[in-house]
């Protein structure tokens, strides 16, 4: 049984909280923030989604093992990226790139290993909550 009222508060706090954790992924490079407070964001959100549609584990559209997976890969490829290019492992390219519409922006590889952090903590963050559940 859900609550009505959990399920439509849910349904308009679920974009907003999405689009607050990619300010604190993307902002994150500078500032306080980044992939793991962007990870455990939306994890929460998921989580709350779950919460006010009453879907169990069985149901889940999001698989947390593959989100595990994909980040650890995506961390690790680009920390070996640097081995490849002859620089020593988690060694961070920095750059500037000229976008069209929105102009000059700052470019790094952090920024990709921040994705995998933020892969794995969401993926390791829905695994604990939703075996609380059971």
């Amino acid at each position: 049984m859900t609550s009505l009222l959990l399920w439509m508060v849910s349904r308009i706090i679920l974009p907003p909280a999405l689009l607050f954790a990619a300010f604190l992924f993307v902002r994150g490079h500078n500032l306080p923030g980044g992939g793991f407070v962007a990870g455990l964001m939306t994890a929460a959100t998921i989580i709350l989604q779950y919460v006010a549609t009453g879907r169990s584990k069985l149901s889940e559209p999001v698989k947390a093992g593959r989100l595990i997976a994909l980040g650890l890969a995506v961390a690790t490829l680009t920390g070996l990226g640097a081995l490849v290019l002859g620089y020593p492992f988690m060694t961070s390219a920095f750059g500037h790139v000229e976008i069209p519409i929105i102009g000059h922006v700052e470019s790094s590889t952090a920024v990709l290993f921040d994705l995998g952090v933020f892969l794995v903590v969401t993926g390791v963050t829905l695994t604990i909550l939703l075996a609380i559940e059971d």
